[in-house]
């Protein structure tokens, strides 16, 4: 009868949140079943949900977005999460006992839990924190009120700040007020600009803005590291084109990472149709922003402590500068023969570049260039040491000689070997 009267409560709560609200897409939450068991495992039948989506996944939800990062939020204290998951036969791991933050793992998918807490102190990048079973408190603490909106498995929403109305209404509010909210951890200025990049309709707000120039030097208690992370969020999926469109965000934000210093080229990759400005991922923007003819990436590289990969991007494009201004460089045999020696990837990085630098691109077809460079035949040499051996060279550096030689000639012949070459 109780599982009968909450199937009925359900379906009037969800009826009444179709006709007149967006949440229908917390569908999206709903019906991911490893989500299903996790709250089933957390979850007493019959009572009041002691877990709930929070922030990110939430608001991706309500705005249709794809979901990547879960994070639940209960009541439920650190040592009983892992129990009932446990006892569930759900892997769970220590990630963040310090913050009362679990991650369980089911299949392919990860969910970090964190039990409510309230900020009983802070220094700007760390709080000293307490569990709490207040829900409210815990929605107090956080950032924004985008990011402090609550579900339950059934798509029952807690949003105690009316951060829903805010995301529909394309308003971008600190909860409380903006500079304590700065002042509990100083990484929030670079948050803010990214949430408004991507869903403000507005303008900033003057307290806001004055908040952030007041309290900016803050950001030097933050370690490189979580400011680039923030920085390479803002230009994801070219979410960050527009950042530089805006002069208070331009100031503001090149003071805080000068070496951004050629956003004039971001103006060039919005003209770009979309299938190729889509090519664009936030590394490649970032190179846009900072690599030129000199070194100078390298000091980027080492201060905010970048990937490998990162670094051989930006290398890449540095030392390949000058030839890509060169119309040579966007010639077939010429594209073909970069590939073979430096790879698709490194060659399609090299091409988009271009166009935000090269003037004379635009006498270029870019659409068949770009086509060419995604379906080119990466060819493969014919000619092996065993093959050459068979025809009577000695191993050694007579036949390593012969071997280089005849691969000269096989490139600039654009890869066709004559055979009257081979000897």
């Amino acid at each position: 009868m109780l599982k009968k009267f909450k199937n009925i409560i359900s379906k009037t709560d969800y009826f009444f949140l179709k006709k007149f609200g967006s949440y229908k897409s917390l569908k999206i939450l709903e019906n991911i079943k490893e989500a299903q068991k996790l709250f089933a495992s957390l979850n007493e039948i019959g009572e009041e949900s002691k877990v709930r989506f929070v922030g990110g996944c939430v608001r991706k939800a309500l705005q249709g977005e794809q979901v990547d990062d879960i994070d639940l939020a209960t009541l439920h204290n650190p040592d009983e999460v892992k129990k009932r998951l446990v006892e569930n036969n759900i892997k769970v791991f220590d990630t963040g006992l310090a913050h009362g933050t679990v991650t369980a793992i089911l299949g392919e998918k990860k969910f970090e839990i964190t039990t409510l807490r309230k900020d009983l102190s802070t220094d700007g990048r760390h709080a000293k924190i307490e569990h709490t079973l207040d829900w409210r408190e815990d929605a107090s603490r956080r950032d924004f009120t985008i990011n402090a909106i609550y579900s339950d498995i059934e798509g029952r929403i807690f949003d105690p700040f009316n951060g829903s109305s805010d995301l529909k209404n394309g308003v971008i509010k600190f909860i409380g007020s903006p500079e304590e909210r700065i002042q509990e951890d100083y990484l929030r200025i670079l948050r803010y600009f990214r949430f408004f990049n991507h869903y403000s309709t507005k303008e900033h707000e003057t307290e806001v803005l004055s908040s952030i120039k007041k309290n900016i030097n803050g950001l030097n208690k933050i370690s490189n590291e979580r400011i680039f992370s923030e920085i390479k969020k803002i230009f994801k999926n070219n979410l960050g084109l527009k950042f530089f469109l805006n002069q208070h965000t331009k100031e503001i934000v090149q003071k805080i990472f000068p070496q951004l210093r050629y956003d004039e080229r971001l103006k060039k990759i919005n003209s770009l149709i979309p299938k190729i400005k889509n090519e664009f991922d936030s590394d490649l923007i970032l190179a846009t922003l900072i690599v030129d003819e000199s070194n100078e990436f390298e000091y980027v590289c080492h201060k905010y402590k970048t990937s490998k990969n990162i670094q051989d991007r930006f290398k890449n494009i540095s030392i390949n500068f000058e030839k890509i201004k060169n119309k040579d460089f966007y010639q077939e045999n010429n594209i073909k023969k970069l590939i073979y020696f430096n790879g698709r990837k490194e060659v399609k990085d090299l091409f988009l570049f271009s166009l935000t630098i090269n003037r004379k691109i635009k006498n270029f077809d870019i659409e068949k260039l770009f086509k060419f460079i995604n379906n080119c035949k990466i060819p493969k040499f014919p000619i092996s040491g065993e093959y050459l051996k068979e025809r009577g060279y000695k191993t050694g550096k007579e036949l390593g000689k012969r071997l280089k030689f005849l691969e000269e000639q096989w490139i600039k012949n654009n890869f066709i070997l004559d055979k009257k070459n081979i000897k």
